[in-house]
């Protein structure tokens, strides 16, 4: 309010027209150009005008926005805000830089629902943010060691690793690994059952399926004899095929050539068939000898009964004299299959002689070629991994196992010399030879004297036995007879220096202890030489006296006092092998040499497989037997395993069944020879089931 006399008595508010403003001088009279538009020149606005206008308007809007941010700084809710950016800012900062000790550093349990809870929410916004923040949660959880495992989270857990080479890799938080090899065996053995052909008509089908050709002429006639004899697992011959494969490549009048050709050579035999002559009859340089008189009395069997005229010769030696390059017998395998004939004009890659004939027969990049060439090559040995047997088969390839190369009598040697393919029939071969496997007789009775076998809880020794002549390898200066098959699992049973891991269980899961050797011996093992020295000079016998301490040779019933026995290889095949399985005792197997059952029998159900190294030994008695202070016994398991075994025994293993055995093999050799005439290759009893079909 003014007090100058003259003015207003109130104060007006200002209006859109402007009142005379007061200066110095008085009052000033209104600008002409107010509420009036103004002249545009021929430039139009006066630039200057209208930048000072925009840079007035640019300083007004930062002033503002300064002053906003001012006072936005200063109230409660602007330093809330603020200081939650820089708390989130200093603990990104550490996070990062600490992540990793911050993911694996053990958070309470009570705070994992609020990081699950925010993972979820953290999702919605940044996905990739909030998967991080969940599998951290995961993780707390997973690592939590009080918290109760879910079942599912037990199977995984309990998961070893079944390697294709035929080894079980154990996993050591899982179950212990035998039981899960039991309970695998069983089912495998009893679907292997379940699957079997019940007729004439289905055993056809299932030929086809596997072999992609017609049954050779006289199945018809083997179906008939399997049923006359109760022969069971009709459909399980995979090991002919796989023995005659190459075979197929050759023409039939070569074939016939090489077959009179094998008939004069030195250390072997021959069988004649002639249709409707029950008796085959024996001829060659060693037709004279008992093993050849036992095979005669088991060809007899179904001799009459042949289609066609057959030879077959025999090698008279315990180990194979056959094996061709690998790159020869997978040229002839992928001929024979498509119908074709190695002839003189096929091309064979040279091959590396500085390498063992044994891997020369193996795959250019498998793993025994690969070890004698110096490159690496896992180590599946026991020093370098705990593993089981789980495919006996598979584990007896020495391409895929060098570490057993040097171990064993047989394959410490060079090997055979490669030789072109001929058809020599042999009673023991390891999966790389290119002879013919058949049925050995040597040792085998239908029904053994045995003496008195208690039943198995009176059996009073606990313990695993073997007694066994010094043969499997030449024990001589030159020979490295210390690391052969035999003479280490005697020297198995003399050691008593230092502590051992086992393995044994504990309720469903494994534990692992450090035990004295000594303590394990006196336990578990009663494996020695005994009797006299064989197969040793003169140097090499004087040391093995004086340094190995051979035990007597014990009875029939003493030895049926063990729950265990041990099978070895001798110099070839194990002759022992169906008399033990022939008692109530587990059978515990460690061999080189495949034999023609082997697609008839189960491992873990009707024996137990052992490495060559032996390094499963220990942890297989512990786990039949128990630990020296009585823990993780399976005892009853092991009573079952023998029953099976003795039944298996008695109902597979028989004469009727090698008889079986050798007529499906004289059936597709005979094929073989005779491909090239007019009813070689068609299967004529019920034409209605063969159909024709291209394979």
């Amino acid at each position: 309010m003014f007090s100058t006399a003259g003015h207003p008595s109130h104060a007006r508010r200002r209006s859109s027209k402007i009142s005379p403003v007061p200066d110095e001088g008085g009052w000033t009279k209104p600008s002409p150009y107010l509420n009036r538009t103004p002249k545009l020149e021929a430039g139009g606005f006066d630039a200057g005008s209208r930048d000072r206008h925009r840079t007035a308007q640019q300083s007004s809007f930062g002033q503002n926005l300064v002053n906003f941010l001012y006072r936005f700084a200063r109230s409660p809710r602007g330093l809330a805000i603020m200081g939650s950016l820089a708390f989130l800012w200093v603990c990104s900062s550490y996070i990062s830089a600490n992540s990793h000790h911050l993911a694996t550093r053990p958070v309470h349990p009570a705070f994992l629902p609020i990081i699950r809870h925010g993972g979820n929410l953290v999702h919605r916004i940044s996905p990739a943010y909030g998967s991080r923040i969940k599998d951290w949660h995961d993780f707390q959880v997973a690592s939590n060691p009080n918290r109760k495992l879910t079942d599912e989270e037990i199977e995984a857990r309990s998961q070893h690793t079944f390697h294709p080479n035929g080894l079980l890799l154990v996993n050591p938080r899982g179950r212990h690994p035998i039981s899960v090899l039991i309970e695998r065996a069983e089912k495998r053995w009893k679907d292997k059952v379940a699957r079997q052909s019940r007729t004439l008509g289905e055993a056809v089908a299932e030929y086809k399926r596997r072999y992609r050709r017609n049954p050779p002429r006289g199945f018809d006639d083997w179906w008939a004899f399997c049923e006359e004899n109760n022969v069971q697992l009709r459909d399980e011959y995979d090991q002919i095929n796989h023995d005659l494969a190459p075979h197929w490549a050759l023409e039939a009048h070569d074939s016939r050539h090489r077959n009179r050709v094998m008939q004069e050579r030195d250390h072997t035999f021959t069988a004649a068939f002639k249709p409707g002559q029950e008796v085959p009859t024996l001829h060659g340089p060693y037709w004279d000898l008992k093993r050849a008189t036992d095979v005669q009395g088991l060809l007899k069997l179904y001799g009459g009964r042949l289609p066609r005229p057959l030879n077959i010769t025999f090698i008279m030696d315990d180990n194979p004299a056959v094996m061709l390059p690998y790159s020869q017998r997978d040229r002839m395998v992928e001929l024979g299959q498509q119908g074709e004939y190695f002839g003189p004009s096929e091309f064979v890659e040279p091959e590396d002689p500085s390498l063992s004939n044994f891997a020369l027969a193996c795959a250019p990049n498998s793993p025994l070629r690969r070890s004698e060439r110096g490159e690496f090559t896992p180590d599946y040995s026991g020093e370098a991994q705990r593993s089981f047997i789980w495919d006996h088969q598979k584990v007896a390839d020495l391409c895929q196992h060098p570490e057993s190369r040097q171990l064993h009598g047989h394959t410490m040697q060079q090997g055979v010399p490669l030789s072109p393919l001929v058809p020599l029939f042999t009673f023991a071969k390891t999966r790389l030879h290119a002879d013919i496997l058949v049925t050995p007789l040597e040792q085998y009775e239908e029904v053994y004297t045995i003496g008195y076998e208690p039943p198995w809880e009176q059996k009073s020794q606990n313990k695993l036995l073997w007694r066994g002549s010094t043969t499997g390898v030449e024990f001589d200066r030159h020979t490295p007879w210390r690391q052969s098959q035999r003479a280490r699992l005697h020297m198995l049973s003399q050691n008593m220096e230092g502590e051992k891991s086992v393995i044994w269980s504990q309720g469903n899961m494994m534990r692992e202890s450090n035990m004295s050797v000594e303590a394990l011996n006196h336990l578990y093992m009663d494996t020695f030489f005994s009797g006299a020295l064989q197969q040793c000079d003169p140097e090499t016998c004087e040391i093995m006296t004086k340094t190995l301490d051979f035990k007597p040779t014990i009875g029939l019933d003493e030895s049926n006092q063990y729950k265990y026995y041990m099978d070895v290889d001798g110099n070839g095949w194990s002759g022992r092998f169906h008399r033990l399985m022939s008692t109530r005792s587990v059978v515990l197997k460690s061999t080189a040499f495949p034999e023609w059952y082997a697609d008839r029998i189960e491992p873990w159900v009707h024996y137990v497989p052992v490495k060559i190294d032996y390094s499963d030994v220990y942890d297989i008695m512990t786990y039949f037997v128990g630990t020296p202070d009585g823990r993780g016994s399976h005892d009853s398991v092991a009573e079952r395993l023998g029953a099976q075994g003795k039944e298996w025994a008695r109902t597979h293993w028989r004469f009727a069944d090698m008889a079986a055995y050798m007529y499906r093999l004289s059936l597709e050799y005979s094929r073989i020879l005779h491909h090239d005439e007019p009813d070689g290759n068609d299967y004529y009893f019920e034409p209605r089931l063969m159909a024709d079909e291209e394979y």
